[in-house]
């Protein structure tokens, strides 16, 4: 079967800054990817050429149903903004007027999930930025179908940059030879500059072994006889997939950029591979050469890519915006590298109990809801509910109580919840934002209360491991792989195994659980999350529901909505399910981590859960 890439490249829309660089840095990956045999189609907006969804969604289409296909590749170099956690959005020609040509990078990786393509890789050489007008963004489209395959296939995706963070064009001497940090190196990367992430996978009869290039080969005696060894098979080829690409890209474009403020650090997201989707492969012969390359000295300046007369252009979102950005605390951490000494000091910062965060709640007696960091205005649930409201607490009244409600903010806004009978919900509010929502058992519920009490220690940490997880745009798994010592690890495989523990205690963690699970795209953990937690609780939240595929109308979860924002970018797994008018409220979500609805929103929503018609 044959291979395609598909390149985006966009310099100009309206109402933004123009690029110098995004259309070039499409040409050079659709030439690496000519090079090795990939099918080649560019959408740029060269010569005033207007870039639609439409026509990207429509290409996408024929070659799915074509079914010719075995790998694609979905390059895009342009602006980009970040709504909230998995919200990634790309600007093409005409979203500075219309909100439809946004694409939804995590729509259509979702529902890239459902083609019959068994690998689809896209990468994302843009900002994940706030967008300065917070309703610029509604309407966002997805430039994948939603299809019925029967396969699992595997969907990874590369982002330049780190959630919130902003990509770099560096001009040379002129614009005219602006270039994306990202894109160049990343195909420098996969044109084999690299030997020590080119391998070959061989096999015998007693185990599988992973050849990696620069140590198969010794340049030294290759100088001397090109054929002194050999590939143990002819038909046998050196190769760089998903996985090598993960071995030093993020290094080196750290390293590259360290002259830019903040740095730019890119974020890989790699499902499990059960076997091998090269994206560049070498014969033996080429990789001989690239060793004997490999070997030619180059003189290395002090700063290697940038010199201090070239000019350093951020892909802005709006000329006046600022690139600070901050869903909650601040890192808790750089990524640069630090001593084991100082690596174990923050990692103990990370996981210490946070009195401060979490030890302010006073034990309610019922189901309930405290928040610290705002004030209640007002509380929305179905007639026949009782409760006792206070600025900072709601005391459910009613012996069973449907599973959700709608807390009414200042200025109007809403955020929902997911009531949980014999749970606290408790948010955390940081600087007019919700930040973090756990669950504790009410006293009432004394036996899980007692148990609660008992393992608070334990739940703690995992409440600040998901606060620092927070901190990074709630990307668990990055966070979790930066904690590389067993005695905080203990042993858990991944953020997801780790968080997922202790649900029973706070369901908070199988909401965070599913979602770690749902970076790696592990459907099976994330059912299994949503077994457990519909055997120990009334009601299952909305998003662990949704995630596993088991939301369904005659079956009631807590909350009506996703209560993060993470989860609309689903809209496959909900859109025949949820009722009509939350999704027209959903046009009005502010940005940020957690569902929060504008006054208009909230004006929806109020009337619909007041009658009882969600």
């Amino acid at each position: 079967m044959s291979k395609i890439a598909i390149c985006i490249g966009v310099n100009t829309v309206k109402n933004f800054t123009p690029l110098q660089g995004a259309t070039k840095g499409a040409i050079k990956f659709s030439e690496w990817a000519k090079s090795q045999d990939y099918e080649i189609k560019l959408f740029l907006d060269d010569d005033k050429f207007v870039v639609k969804a439409n026509d990207i969604f429509d290409f996408i289409q024929e070659c799915l149903n074509s079914m010719r296909y075995s790998q694609m590749l979905i390059y895009f170099s342009g602006h980009g903004i970040l709504r909230g956690p998995k919200q990634e959005l790309w600007l093409l020609s005409n979203a500075g007027t219309n909100p439809n040509e946004f694409i939804n990078v995590n729509e259509s990786k979702d529902n890239a999930s459902t083609c019959p393509i068994p690998y689809v890789l896209f990468i994302s050489d843009a900002c994940r930025s706030l967008p300065t007008n917070l309703n610029q963004t509604n309407g966002a489209s997805s430039i994948f179908p939603i299809m019925e395959s029967i396969d699992d296939n595997v969907i990874d995706i590369f982002y330049a940059t780190r959630p919130g963070a902003v990509a770099y064009e560096v001009a040379g001497n002129n614009l005219k030879d602006a270039y994306g940090i990202f894109t160049e190196t990343l195909v420098e990367y996969l044109n084999g500059s690299y030997t020590e992430t080119i391998i070959n996978n061989d096999s015998n009869e007693e185990a599988e072994v992973k050849w990696f290039l620069n140590k198969y080969y010794d340049p030294k005696e290759l100088s001397k006889n090109f054929h002194y060894k050999n590939l143990r098979k002819p038909d046998h080829k050196w190769i760089i997939s998903a996985n090598e690409v993960s071995i030093k890209l993020k290094e080196i474009v750290e390293n590259k950029s360290f002259l830019v403020s903040n740095g730019q650090s890119p974020q890989l997201n790699i499902s499990q591979h059960r076997q091998e989707y090269p994206l560049s492969t070498f014969t033996d012969e080429q990789g001989k050469n690239l060793v004997l390359k490999s070997q030619i000295k180059v003189e290395i300046q002090p700063n290697p890519v940038f010199r201090l007369d070239e000019t350093i252009i951020p892909i802005e979102i709006v000329t006046h915006y600022k690139y600070k950005f901050n869903f909650g605390l601040g890192r808790l951490w750089s990524r640069t590298k630090k001593s084991d000494k100082n690596t174990e000091i923050l990692a103990n910062k990370l996981f210490e109990t946070d009195i401060r965060l979490f030890n302010k709640f006073e034990d309610l007696e019922e189901t309930g809801i405290q928040i610290i960091g705002q004030r209640i205005i007002d509380f929305i649930v179905p007639k026949g509910v009782e409760f006792i409201m206070s600025p900072s607490m709601v005391e459910i009244k009613t012996d069973n109580p449907k599973p959700y409600g709608l807390l009414v903010l200042k200025d109007g806004r809403s955020i929902p919840i997911g009531i949980i009978k014999g749970y606290v919900a408790q948010l955390i509010f940081k600087e007019g934002h919700l930040f973090t929502i756990n669950y504790t058992p009410a006293k009432s519920n004394e036996y899980t209360h007692y148990s609660y009490l008992s393992n608070k220690e334990m739940i703690n940490k995992k409440r600040n491991f998901v606060a620092s997880a927070a901190n990074n745009g709630l990307s668990y798994n990055s966070v979790f792989d930066d904690v590389n010592f067993e005695r905080l690890r203990q042993g858990y495989p991944d953020a997801g195994s780790f968080l997922r523990i202790g649900k029973n205690l706070d369901p908070s963690l199988g909401l965070y659980a599913a979602y770690a699970f749902k970076e790696f795209e592990n459907q099976n953990k994330i059912k299994s999350v949503y077994n457990y937690m519909q055997h120990d609780n009334p009601a299952v939240i909305y998003d662990v529901a949704m995630l596993s595929g088991k939301l369904t109308k005659n079956k009631k979860t807590a909350s009506f909505c996703p209560l993060m924002t993470s989860g609309w970018s689903y809209k496959r797994l909900y859109k025949d399910i949820i009722n009509s008018r939350i999704a027209e409220a959903a046009n009005f979500l502010e940005p940020g981590l957690w569902t929060t609805f504008n006054r208009k929103g909230t004006k929806i929503l109020i009337p619909e859960i007041h009658q009882n018609k969600i």
